[in-house]
Formats: C-alpha cells, structure tokens, sequence
C-alpha cells in the first residue's frame, strides 16, 4: 500500500513522536511512505528519511486554503495513494477536502485524534483516537465502535535492556525529582517547583518524617519553551536556585539517569508518551489524574496519582506523594516492575503494530 502521512504543526511533542512512530511502523509492514508536512516542521529532516516524498506546505488561509487543498490533491494522485492517515484536526480537515476532489481512486481517510477536538474527524473513514474519553466524544457526534476506536500511543522498546537495579531511596542523602516537555502552562511545571518549595518550607516540616527532612531534595526540569521566563521567576522568587536545575533539551535517557522520581504535573494530558519513558526507565511516577494519565497509570500498582480537583493544593499532595514514595522501598519496586509490565504488555510497538497491520495489512 502507499500510505500519505499527513500532520501541520510547527512544534515537537507527543503527537509528533506518534507520527513518526506510525510511519516507522507502516516502514517494518514493508508499505511506501509518504508525507504531508509544514515548511518549518522540525522534525523534517527524520521524515525525509523515512519516506519516499514529502510535501512540505505552507497555509496561509486557513481552513480554505484552495492552493494548499489542490497540492495535496495532486500530490495524492501523482504518488498513487491508497491511504492517507491524518493527525490532528487541521490534517484531517485538509486530507478530507483534498479527497473529496479526487473520482480516479478511492483513498480511505484515517483520522487520528490527539486531542478532545474530534469534530474534524466525523467524517474520516475510520477514526482513531488515543484515549478513551475521546473515544467517547466521537460516539457521542454519530461514530460507532466498527470504525472508531481507541488505539493507544506506542513505545519502540527494541534493544532497549531492561534495567534490574533496585530502588533505593530510603538511603538516598539525595533525591532528584524531575519533569520533562514543553514549557507550556498546561504542562503544570509551576507546580513542581511549587511542590518543592512546599517541601523545603521551614512552617511545613512538622508535616514531614525526619525521613524526608534528613534528604536534600532537588528539582530537575527539562525542555524548552515560551514559560521559561516565568519558570525561572518563580524559582528566584521562592530562593530554589540552589535546588532547581534547567537542563535545557536533553536525551531521554540522560534526563532519566539523573532523576529518582518522576513527576507528570500536567493539567491537560490526553495521553502522554514521557510517562511511558518514566516506565521504561523504572522509575517512580507521580502523576495528575488527566484522561491521558488514567488510561497509563493504576493508583498504587503503576505509580501514584494526584487529583486534579481536590481541595488539597496540588503542591501538598504531590509533596505527601513523594515523602510515600522515599519511606517505601517495597512500594516503589513494586509499582516500577508493575509499570514495566504494563508497559510491555499495553503500551509497546508490537501492540500498536498489530492494530496498524489491521488496518492496512502487509504489502
């Protein structure tokens, strides 16, 4: 089969990974790629690699952009395209209207939803959404279970070795807290400098073990984005810059090297793919209780969850969550050998390909 692979974003995230980890696999079924992407996407150059062609486009019009929908229109019927798997609204949207122009073939439309916005998706041939919840919304709008469905985001777990060592944090003099993505307000990284100074706090430590007290507590946070500024303002503003370092963009493995307990402080998060990193990597995970994070983590078996909508301050609850987590060997170990399996049983490239091949098949 020829396969167009379409997404219009600017930005490296989640949904970009998956777009890539699709057309890797759509590669090992032995398909030919293609690509629709923006000019300034960057991660062109990996697509390149991938695929056959690929459209590097401009929108300048919005949703009626007629020049954009007749290039892709054309770039369907010049490369032959059989399927066109579009992620996010503004793909679909385009991929839908480019088809509709196109009598010579029929070209089947995947819609992939990344987001709770699905109404773009209604009229794909089939849709695919990452979570539950979205799922739901697209029942709700006339979709049935034949052809839409949940399939969950993916992992390359390949060569990767499984990491043995035991936790240890009850010994720790030092404990390393950590978050990695986009500084973006939704991803909540406030929250975790906010959870520190709640721990460090002189007026709080009546709340905490000698434990907890005895161990210096630092704050790792990774990434990039438009609220470093106000990340770093608020670390000056609480006197952490001793306990909170910016790494900047960092590999996954070296971010997860450097830290002893994970922290997901995201306020919107339908899915998640730096938590299934956290379970590849065994360590333990706090996270909030968005849709994403649910459809992950069991409370108590995989990691521990904070609620979003409790009337506890986030930063309290995530401070009391990870004074469980140093004061319990037992409980880490057995939550990070729990997430793994869940990992490689839910959550691996073998899942997420055997759902694909059923979609397409094999060449």
């Amino acid at each position: 089969m020829k396969i167009a692979n379409i997404i219009l974003t600017s930005v490296n995230g989640g949904a970009e990974q998956v777009f890539i980890d699709y057309i890797n696999i759509f590669n090992q079924l032995s398909h030919d790629n293609f690509a629709i992407i923006k000019d300034d996407a960057p991660y062109a150059g990996i697509i390149e690699k991938l695929c056959h062609k690929t459209l590097k486009i401009t929108n300048n019009f919005g949703y009626y952009d007629l020049l954009l929908i007749n290039k892709i229109k054309n770039f369907l019927l010049a490369n032959d395209i059989d399927y066109v798997f579009a992620h996010a609204g503004r793909s679909i949207t385009f991929a839908k209207k480019a088809i509709a122009k196109i009598s010579e073939k029929k070209i089947l439309l995947v819609g992939i939803n990344h987001s709770n916005n699905v109404k773009r998706s209604i009229n794909a041939d089939l849709v695919i959404s990452v979570n539950k919840n979205i799922f739901y919304k697209t029942i709700d709008l006339g979709r049935n279970s034949s052809n839409s469905f949940v399939v969950s985001n993916a992992l390359n777990l390949y060569n990767f070795q499984e990491i043995k060592t035991l936790v240890d944090l009850e010994n720790k003099s030092q404990i390393n807290l950590g978050v990695i993505g986009r500084f973006h307000k939704i991803k909540g990284f406030d929250q975790a400098i906010k959870t520190l100074k709640f721990i460090l706090d002189p007026q709080n430590k009546n709340f905490f073990s000698d434990k907890l007290l005895s161990k210096k507590i630092n704050l790792l946070i990774a990434g990039v984005g438009e609220e470093e500024k106000n990340l770093k303002k608020l670390v000056k503003e609480y006197q952490l810059e001793n306990n909170v370092k910016f790494l900047g963009w960092v590999d996954q493995a070296e971010f997860f090297n450097q830290i002893d307990i994970f922290l997901q402080t995201s306020s919107i998060e339908t899915f998640g793919l730096v938590t299934l990193e956290a379970m590849k990597f065994k360590k333990p995970i706090i996270c909030t209780n968005t849709d994403g994070s649910k459809e992950i983590i069991r409370n108590e078996i995989d990691g521990l969850i904070v609620d979003l909508f409790d009337v506890k301050e986030l930063a309290e609850q995530f401070s009391f969550q990870i004074e469980k987590l140093i004061c319990d060997n037992n409980l880490c170990n057995s939550m990070i050998n729990s997430a793994y399996k869940r990992l490689l049983e839910k959550f691996s490239y073998d899942n997420l390909k055997n759902v694909l091949l059923e979609i397409v098949g094999n060449k």
